[in-house]
């Protein structure tokens, strides 16, 4: 059943065929068990742990075919006929097509104003660039999993995205300044946009619109609309039982309408999720300098609040399916961690899925705060003690208050990215080995993340480049390479460091004294894809 779930969590399905003997009770017994399993003839709403995967393949269903409700055909088959050779895909064509149009997309990015915005579990990041110039940088933090209602999710994103426009003319500065801080309300936004309009309607000021939008979403995305819905950033929305869920959702598969408002007539927006993201946005800047580096296409992990998975294929491409490598169950065992609640930071079990052992608890944030208290408590209790005197956890109430446990704090104030960053800083420090330890075995999962990927996928590419909190420490990313080379080789991984600034945008990025390219890499690759989308379309 989990060898069944990750490859539907990868690739998706249209029809699924189990080929053998028909009447074997073995595979008949698998046949039956996999139907109850994955709730394959139960309504979406009620479909819970392997089925979460199936409710994902079917929104993509909805949205290629566009239509509602659709419904993967499963089957039983003695014909071999019924099988399908999927290495047909992944055939590499050697030439230099795709990194000539990064690097025209590249080119075209000196003219216009461009928005790129990169969503994440903890913040959002935009980024504004004027003919070229990188106007704007814009750090925006949230708590999306506490959100009920999907207007929450759609709210600041159409908000900071107005309220931008007004930031590229210095005219604004004085009535913007107040809410480019990270931690300003969406309501204090709003307002703020309100007093620039009145500003430039009193002052006869024309504000611009975008020539393009490029937007990384942390779901699954189709057609330029976010479908999955079942990622943790939706969980409060999709547990709150005053409202339909399916029906909820769907409102966000419009925020490509929505945005529309913003750009120019017959301005491109264009979505993808925030692994293809770092994809592109590896390969546009790779491509910038070396045409033929994306030959075989670029595989991308992304490291932050959850594992993010993206793939440009060799023909330039972002598959139509999943990727949700992050709900990869790699582990079977490890029955201690199964008993905690899925909130509590040291347990396995996924929390959307409530499923155990998958890469979301063991190579993202999550999996380094479980394995701080898992180490530190056994070999380093002052440094253990320390965690709940800084406030970064709390005993024996969730972020709710209402269950006996270990939490994260993540109210009054989200103690999420000071804990980790915490966690890097003793990594790189060097003295603390229980700190250096938790990352060297994130390493260890991420390599099994990588050769899992690779078996189920079968990308071209031979490589896969990081992006995230996780690597943005130099340190940091050696103890990740120390321990995944025994499995996938020294070669395996690349940090998306200053290194990678290529790109004149990027490099723009890199000298900024502020912020750092691990930071707003995504962002700048999502104006990029904006630029791409549009020479494509022309």
């Amino acid at each position: 059943m989990a060898e069944l779930y990750n490859i539907i969590s990868c690739l998706g399905a249209r029809s699924m065929c189990f080929y053998g003997n028909e009447k074997s009770k073995e595979l008949l017994f698998i046949y039956n068990s996999f139907l109850d399993a994955f709730g394959i003839n139960t309504e979406r709403s009620r479909r819970k742990g392997y089925g979460r995967a199936v409710n994902v393949a079917e929104r993509i269903l909805d949205a290629l075919d566009n239509r509602v409700d659709s419904k993967i055909a499963v089957s039983l088959s003695d014909n071999p006929e019924t099988l399908v050779d999927f290495k047909q895909h992944t055939k590499i064509h050697e030439n230099d097509f795709v990194g000539k149009k990064l690097q025209l997309a590249v080119q075209k990015s000196n003219k216009g104003i461009l928005l790129g915005i990169d969503v994440g579990g903890t913040d959002i990041k935009l980024a504004v660039s004027v003919d070229g110039k990188l106007k704007v940088l814009k750090e925006h933090d949230w708590f999306p999993a506490t959100f009920t209602r999907i207007h929450e999710l759609i709210d600041p994103i159409l908000a900071l995205t107005d309220l931008l426009r007004y930031r590229t003319d210095s005219r604004f500065d004085m009535i913007t300044e107040k809410v480019m801080q990270p931690a300003v309300s969406t309501e204090a936004i709003m307002e703020c946009t309100k007093q620039a309009k009145e500003y430039a309607k009193a002052n006869k000021i024309t504000v611009p619109f975008y020539d393009a939008i490029g937007l990384s979403f942390p779901d699954v995305v189709v057609k330029d609309s976010i479908v999955g819905g079942e990622v943790f950033k939706t969980r409060g929305i999709r547990e709150n039982p005053s409202i339909n869920y399916e029906e909820e959702f769907r409102l966000i598969t419009h925020l490509n309408k929505e945005l529309r408002q913003f750009v120019i007539q017959d301005g491109v927006i264009g979505i993808v999720n925030d692994g293809p993201m770092a994809a592109f946005t590896a390969a546009a800047e790779t491509a910038y300098e070396d045409i033929d580096s994306v030959n075989k296409g670029v595989l991308a992990y992304t490291l932050g609040t959850e594992l993010g998975t993206g793939y440009l294929d060799a023909q330039g491409k972002i598959p139509n399916i999943p990727l949700e490598v992050y709900n990869f169950i790699i582990d079977l065992g490890s029955w201690p961690e199964k008993i905690f609640p899925s909130d509590d930071v040291r347990s396995i079990n996924n929390f959307n899925t409530k499923l155990a052992g998958t890469l979301q608890k063991y190579t993202s944030q999550s999996g380094a705060f479980r394995l701080a208290v898992k180490y530190f408590s056994k070999e380093n209790p002052a440094l253990y003690n320390g965690l709940f005197e800084k406030n970064f956890l709390a005993e024996h109430h969730s972020a709710a208050g209402d269950s006996e446990g270990l939490y994260l704090v993540v109210k009054p104030k989200d103690m999420r990215k000071p804990f980790l960053e915490y966690l890097m800083s003793l990594a790189a420090q060097g003295s603390e080995t229980n700190a250096q330890r938790i990352f060297s075995e994130i390493g260890e999962y991420l390599a099994v993340a990588f050769a899992e990927t690779k078996r189920i996928l079968e990308p071209t590419a031979d490589t896969a480049i990081l992006f995230g909190r996780l690597v943005k420490q130099k340190k940091c990313f050696e103890l990740l390479q120390s321990g995944s080379k025994d499995l996938v080789g020294e070669n395996a991984f690349m940090p998306a460091n200053e290194e990678m600034a290529l790109t004149p945008l990027m490099k723009q990025l890199k000298d900024n004294k502020y912020y750092t390219v691990a930071q707003f890499a995504q962002a700048i690759g999502a104006i990029h894809y904006a630029s791409y989308r549009t020479n494509t379309l022309a």
